[in-house]
């Protein structure tokens, strides 16, 4: 028999219930040991270890665990101390995991970081041991820890470059609040580019956009204003901006509506007049 322990009688609880789920091999038998402990013993251990000890634990590890090592990596090995900034760094990183942001650049190339757990458990599980989770984790999975670590350090890179940008935006929607109105209504119709026409639908050019730019506030804004659109909207400051996109979620759209908020409405294509 194979038994592990956990730190409660929950946590062994949680991974018995696992191993439930999973077992379809008649010759297996598992107990609970000691209130936190799990046992399995099975006829055939090498394939009870293959198909059913090592994946659960494996999954346990992933499902149960994983969020304290990142929790734990980032305050110890990054210095994130405030619980709030912690959790949208786990948030990101847990994205970049799932591959739901895989726009993010390097998040492709990160090493699988569950290999190695299931590495570690094949040269370590053996028949007749006994041995604590904790302790396994905290001495033969530091190259998991290590993948991880690369997962933080991407979505402490992002989580850093998202909070420039939310002061990039709240900076350019309180100077576009605060300036007066050069024109009550601007029309900007998405296509491939963004091309900007006043309250008549004539559209204005780059050269005529440019000239309304505040020189002053773009260079003393400490970000990257786009010169061609965003810099000439923020100086003329629009009363109401109708916005024709098939691309709702196309950036610079997503920017102009965190800037102007309830001063934005936006259309479909089809719906703009030219």
């Amino acid at each position: 028999m194979i038994k592990v322990f956990f730190n409660s009688p929950d946590e062994a609880e949680r991974f018995y219930t696992m191993l439930v789920l999973k077992q379809n091999r008649r010759n297996v038998e598992l107990c609970i040991i000691d209130g936190n402990g799990v046992g399995v013993s099975a006829s055939d251990f090498d394939a009870a270890a293959r198909t059913l000890f090592i994946p659960a634990l494996a999954s346990y590890i992933l499902k149960y665990n994983e969020s304290r090592l990142m929790l734990s990596i980032i305050r110890d090995r990054f210095y994130f101390h405030e619980p709030e900034e912690q959790q949208q760094i786990i948030h990101i990183a847990e994205a970049i995991i799932e591959g739901e942001r895989t726009e993010i650049p390097g998040a492709k190339q990160l090493p699988v970081r569950e290999t190695p757990i299931y590495e570690a458990l094949n040269d370590f599980i053996k028949p007749d041991l006994a041995f604590a989770l904790s302790s396994f984790i905290k001495f033969r999975l530091h190259s998991y820890v290590e993948r991880l670590y690369k997962y933080i350090e991407l979505a402490i890179e992002e989580y850093k470059l998202e909070q420039e940008y939310q002061t990039f935006i709240h900076s350019l929607r309180e100077y576009a609040m605060n300036r007066e109105t050069k024109a009550e209504v601007i029309h900007i119709v998405h296509e491939q580019d963004l091309t900007v026409y006043n309250e008549h639908f004539s559209e204005i050019s780059k050269e005529d956009l440019a000239g309304h730019i505040d020189r002053t506030f773009v260079h003393q804004h400490p970000m990257y204003i786009d010169a061609s659109l965003l810099a000439p909207l923020v100086s003329i400051a629009p009363g109401r901006i109708h916005l024709y996109t098939d691309s709702p979620d196309y950036g610079m759209v997503q920017t102009i509506q965190n800037i102007f908020l309830e001063r934005v409405s936006i259309y479909p294509r089809k719906m703009a007049g030219v």
